[in-house]
Parts: structure tokens; sequence; C-alpha cells
């Protein structure tokens, strides 16, 4: 008798709390926290082969984490143009796929007034044809290199100087003096946009929802060396504001992508779906500012 082989779940790895020292310097924070986000990434990697969606999620997660922590240190330790560049490559190639998966397991399923089942199918079959067209990007060459690439980067510190780093480099302070201006900095950026923003702009919307993820991960990344009540309310402050404009967000993708099922033999419901999300967007974008208010107040360090 045969026994029928079914293939393990992918792992899915979510982001972890980084556990850094207070006697750190600012350069092994930033290598202890890099190294734990591009862990994040590399461990997804088999999930995404196998076309998980979830994994694929994390995997981006990973790769945006990674983003916000060296565009914080972008004076102290510049990252290399083509590991830059790598970065952001791979970031649009997952983020293709990831937003028809949201528009297939989350936005769609939203809608009322119709039976979304066949849309949902068609944005399924449509994620799936991208999943397996993402799979030669994962085994490139130039996938390969820039994983290389930010590893060396990490562990060899590669942001040193070849005669090694000067004891007044701002890299070489204690990590706590040299990581509150950074905070302060990406939180005084998404004060900025929120001062400047119309809240039913749905691109500025997505501008604050950016700087909302960077400060706070900024947070986040150093929450072992700030006031511990502090940190916690702040970091839920910013999840909950994110979690508003993410919603928008979403809504804001799927009017942008239901015209390909409209084209697609789904025009009557496509066209209904789109006309509900719009609504659902204005209607989800009342009251904003009261909540974007109340995060510009906010203060950590």
């Amino acid at each position: 008798m045969e026994t029928e082989f079914t293939a393990p779940t992918p792992l899915v790895v979510k982001a972890a709390r980084v556990r850094l020292r207070r006697k750190m310097r600012l350069e092994d924070a930033l290598q202890c926290v890099g190294l734990h986000c591009l862990a994040q990434v590399e461990a997804n990697l088999p999930g995404v082969l196998a076309q998980d969606a979830e994994a694929l999620h994390q995997m981006r997660v990973g790769l945006r984490r990674l983003s916000v922590l060296f565009n914080m240190f972008r004076r102290q330790a510049p990252l290399p143009s083509e590991l830059e560049e790598g970065l952001d490559w791979l970031s649009g190639e997952l983020g293709a796929v990831r937003d028809w998966d949201v528009l297939a397991d989350a936005s769609l399923p939203t809608v009322t007034g119709i039976h979304t089942e066949a849309l949902q199918a068609a944005a399924r079959e449509h994620a799936r044809g991208l999943h397996h067209k993402l799979l030669p990007t994962l085994e490139s060459p130039r996938y390969t290199g820039l994983m290389l690439g930010l590893n060396a980067w990490l562990h060899e510190r590669q942001w040193r100087p070849a005669a090694g780093l000067p004891k007044d480099d701002p890299l070489a302070q204690p990590a706590l003096d040299g990581l509150v201006p950074l905070v302060r900095k990406a939180h005084k950026r998404l004060r900025k946009r929120i001062d400047a923003l119309d809240e039913n702009d749905a691109a500025g919307r997505h501008r604050v929802r950016i700087a909302a993820k960077q400060a706070r991960y900024a947070a986040a990344f150093f929450r072992d060396l700030l006031p511990k009540k502090e940190v916690k309310a702040y970091v839920g402050s910013l999840s909950s504001l994110q979690d508003r404009l993410g919603h928008l967000n979403d809504l804001a993708v799927a009017g942008r992508l239901l015209p390909v099922l409209e084209n697609s033999g789904h025009a009557h419901d496509g066209a209904y779906a789109r006309g509900w999300v719009g609504g659902a967007a204005s209607a989800s974008a009342h009251g904003l500012r009261a909540a974007l208010d109340k995060v510009a107040r906010l203060k950590l360090a």
C-alpha cells in the first residue's frame, strides 16, 4: 500500500525582537539589527520558493526593515549604491506579487452587494502566475549576489575606512547616545508629512504611512535601549495608525488592479467592486486627521 506524501507547510518567519546591550557602540547596534533583518529575509526564501503568500509577505517585511535601517544610517554608514539598488529591485519584484495576494485574500472578500467569488478566483489565479514568474528572480545570480553582498557588508563592517574606525567617528559612540538623534529624526519626518497631508490624497497618505513605518521600526529596533513604558506606547500608537493607513492603501491598490480583471471577463463585477472600494476608502478616510494629529504629538526620546 502506497503512502501519500504531503509536503510540509513552508516555514514563515516573522520579525522577532532585536536584543541589544546598553554597553554597545552604535556600529555594534547597526550590525546586530542589520543581520537580524537580513536573517528574516533569508529564512523566508524556502517559503517564497514554495509560492506561500505569507512567506512572501514576511520576506518583504525583512527587506523593508533593512531599508529603514540603512536609511537611518545613511550619513554614518552609507550603503554601496549597487546594494541599495538591489534592495529596491527585489522589494519591487516582491511587491508586485503581494499586491495581488492582498486583493484576492483581503480586499475583495470585504466587498458587499455582489458575490465576489469569481473575482477572488480570478485574482488568485493572477497572483499564482506572478508567484511562479518570481521563481527565476530568486534563483538568479543577481539575487545571490545581493544576499552575498549584504552579508559581507554587515559581517565585515565594510562601512569602516581602510585605516579602521576613528575614535571620534559617530559610529564609535555609545549606541544610546547615537540612536536618540536618529529616532528623533524619524519622528520629525513623520510629523512633517502629517502636517502637510490632505487626508483625502491617497499618495500623500501612502507617504505618511511609509514615514510612520520608518518611525515605528526605528523605535522597535532600539527598544532595549529606550524607556520601556514610553517605547511601548509609541510603537503601539504607530502600529494602530499604520493599520488604518494600510487598509486605505490596500483599497487604493485594489482600485488600481481591478481594471485588469474588468478587461479579462469580469467587466460588470470588476467595475462594481472598483466603485465599492473607492467609496469605502472615502468613508475610511473620514476622521483620519484626529488620529494623525495624535501621533504627531507623540514623544519618545
